[in-house]
């Protein structure tokens, strides 16, 4: 059986530099999201770039104290080690108009969102405490009927044994 020569489609620099921080398989869902909502965009003239990928636990920290220790909006519920993002299987988008401008809040989020899920990824947008319609992930398929608390556990423990996550 011979090899085909499949075209990998790229996105903008920070995309794929993002991308690059998931872990494989996530980034195969990553590109096919990117694509399906690329496509979707360019009617409304919007681009779609993905703002952030795999994150530290130092990195989340950073984030958590936002709105709690440090000025600024919360933006996150999730300290180091309790995101998705900690463990390259999560990433958030950024709607950007024709002329740079980030469009924070935009109803093509809930479009991207609709697009993501189609795809079989977690929406940001289905949660209920803090939404967070730019965030999208890939769920393990042995999570698939845990709670997000025991899955995360899960996980730091499927990492610190050198286990595969997904």
């Amino acid at each position: 059986m011979g090899k085909t020569n499949q075209r990998l489609m790229t996105f903008d620099d920070r995309t794929e530099a993002n991308i690059k921080t998931l872990l494989p398989k996530a980034q195969a869902a990553a590109r096919q999201f990117m694509a399906a909502v690329s496509e979707a965009m360019k009617t409304e003239g919007v681009t779609v770039k993905i703002i952030s990928g795999t994150r530290t636990f130092a990195e989340q920290d950073k984030l958590y104290a936002q709105g709690r220790t440090v000025p600024g909006r919360k933006v996150t519920n999730a300290r180091g080690g309790y995101s998705n993002h900690n463990f390259g299987i999560a990433w958030d988008i950024g709607l950007f108009t024709k002329d740079g401008r980030y469009l924070e809040d935009s109803p093509l989020y809930r479009t991207c969102g609709s697009i993501g899920r189609k795809l079989g990824l977690g929406w940001g947008g289905d949660w209920k405490s803090i939404q967070d319609e730019p965030h999208f992930e890939v769920r393990p398929a042995w999570a698939a009927t845990m709670s997000e608390s025991a899955m995360l556990e899960e996980m730091r423990e499927r990492v610190a044994a050198g286990k595969d996550i997904l």
